[in-house]
């Protein structure tokens, strides 16, 4: 597992007294046994019989915090042949309606914009910063660039972050509640339970809006973003 940051974030959990349990997208592909069902009137029910002996079912309530990023693929990569693509896609509806039966709070929930929450172009990004008033830079993209560079500056040293999980908004002191308010309403307009916004300093305007993300770097919230997971997933 390379998410060092759900691994941090599931320790401080553990420290809190929740029962952690760390389910990678490895462990979810090597599954002995799927059961998945939607009725007519969309009732869903599931259960995964892992590899490890843990089961994973509908009939059971917890919380989850959903990092899942893309579909594993290992058992597919064995036997699909020339339809290996068509079977990831299917694979991904499959992930995406049996997690959307999770009956606990979810962060996030996936859509089909994402399994792990809405991720979205920057550009579309931009757009949603903007809409919620924060400060942010235009966005310029020509054939010749990278939209994944657009207002990259080597600004990550100085990066600060604003997390918003469920309405509740953690940050740095330095941040103006203006801004504050503006996150939240961002991460209201993105649909996103948990969503990290990243800013820089600006000279003539205090902090610049440069990226979001609903898989954002948990390190950054520290325990009051702990907190206020604890508080999500226990609700």
């Amino acid at each position: 597992m390379t998410d060092l940051a759900a691994l941090w974030a599931a320790r401080r959990l553990a420290s809190r007294g929740l029962e952690v349990d760390i389910v990678t997208a490895p462990v979810l592909g090597s599954a002995l046994r799927w059961d998945h069902r939607v009725s007519r009137e969309g009732d869903a029910s599931y259960r995964l019989d892992l590899g490890d002996g843990r089961v994973l079912s509908s009939d059971q309530l917890f919380g989850v915090l959903n990092r899942l990023s893309w579909v594993p693929t290992e058992r597919l990569d064995r036997v699909a042949g020339a339809d290996r693509d068509y079977a990831v896609q299917e694979m991904n509806a499959l992930f995406l309606s049996w997690m959307h039966a999770l009956a606990g709070p979810v962060v996030n929930r996936p859509t089909p914009q994402g399994l792990g929450g809405n991720w979205r172009d920057p550009s579309m990004w931009t757009s949603l910063a903007f809409q919620a008033g924060l400060p942010a830079s235009s966005y310029r993209q020509s054939c010749a660039g990278d939209p994944m560079q657009n207002g990259s500056r080597g600004w990550s040293a100085s990066v600060v972050t604003v997390f918003v999980v469920a309405n509740r908004v953690v940050a740095p002191p330095i941040v103006p509640a203006e801004v504050r308010d503006g996150c939240l309403r961002l991460a209201n307009n993105a649909r996103n339970a948990l969503l990290g916004i990243d800013f820089v300093p600006a000279i003539d305007r205090g902090l610049e809006w440069v990226a979001a993300s609903p898989i954002p770097d948990l390190t950054r919230g520290g325990e009051p973003l702990i907190d206020a997971l604890a508080e999500v997933l226990e609700s």
